[in-house]
């Protein structure tokens, strides 16, 4: 399964076609969960100002990605902003936001579907990038997504082997400053594909608390997504795993240590003779997210 990430240089290909929209206000809120919701903190790796507050006063344009498009919790934000009569931009493979989007009017991005949302960060980051960037006045060179994968597969599959022969029988927790949201990803990827557990924590507030709990946390693994020079405290007090970007460019950096990311969960599925797309828990809770969201 591996070539499902390796494969991400061409699904940019594909990414950089889709059509996009202008938008239209300043201030740019965006919803999202879960693998759909990653790619907005991401995209403020790039200085983008996206804003993740949950009120509208209709002056604001709210970017709502769920590559499902069942996503209770970015329908909720979605019907908000309609109300309150904000421009609204929806980012989707189908599902009842497409429906939505359909009936009201609303801007449209639809993705090509089939695939696990946490296996089409392309499709949602590029379009949502281009947008955004548009609209600040920010140069990107969005080939630059796709390079980060072609030109890195052999460091990823050195690196990932490496990680997995020290994640087995620890917990990992990753750390990182600039790259929060890719310790974030690492984190989730490692949950969902491989069902193991593992956590996240920012530098350099865990600085201050959380790494005295290695005084009785033998079973713990801190590794560490350098990016900046405060990160190399976190890693020296505890000793740590560090992850070194291949890149100066952040949107390679991006792009290449999320593939990492995807390719060192599926081969810790695979030690743990785990199929990465079987949810145990994580349709129940949709679900009773659904009902508490009154989502028909």
């Amino acid at each position: 399964m591996d070539e499902i990430y390796l494969n991400w240089d061409k699904l940019f290909d594909e990414a950089f076609k889709i059509p996009i929209f202008d938008i239209k206000n300043d201030t740019i809120i965006f919803s999202g969960i879960g693998g759909s919701g990653i790619v907005g903190e991401i995209a403020n790796v790039l200085g983008l100002e996206l804003e993740f507050r949950k009120k509208f006063k209709g002056n604001e344009t709210l970017i709502a990605v769920s590559y499902s498009g069942t996503t209770s919790e970015t329908i909720y934000d979605v019907n908000n902003a309609m109300s309150a009569g904000s421009e609204v931009i929806i980012i989707t493979s189908g599902g009842k936001l497409e429906k939505i989007a359909q009936e009201k009017g609303l801007k449209l991005i639809k993705v090509p579907s089939g695939y696990q949302t946490r296996y089409a960060f392309p499709y949602l980051f590029t379009p949502l990038v281009k947008m955004v960037s548009n609209k600040r006045g920010i140069k990107i060179r969005e080939q630059e997504l796709k390079e980060g994968v072609s030109e890195s597969k052999d460091k990823i599959l050195i690196d990932s082997r490496r990680l997995i022969e020290l994640i087995i029988n620890k917990i990992p927790v990753f750390y990182s400053s600039k790259y929060l949201s890719i310790a974030k990803r690492f984190k989730q990827e490692i949950n969902e594909n491989a069902k193991y557990p593992a956590f996240f924590g920012e530098i350099p507030e865990v600085n201050h608390n959380e790494i005295e709990s290695y005084v009785h946390g033998n079973l713990l693994l801190p590794i560490v997504i350098e990016s900046n020079d405060i990160d190399k405290i976190t890693e020296e007090v505890l000793n740590s795993t560090i992850i070194k970007p291949y890149f100066t460019s952040d949107l390679k950096n991006i792009t290449s240590l999320l593939v990492l990311a995807g390719i060192t969960s599926l081969e810790l599925a695979k030690r743990l003779d785990e199929k990465p797309e079987k949810l145990y828990n994580i349709p129940k809770a949709r679900q009773l997210t659904t009902n508490l969201f009154h989502i028909n």
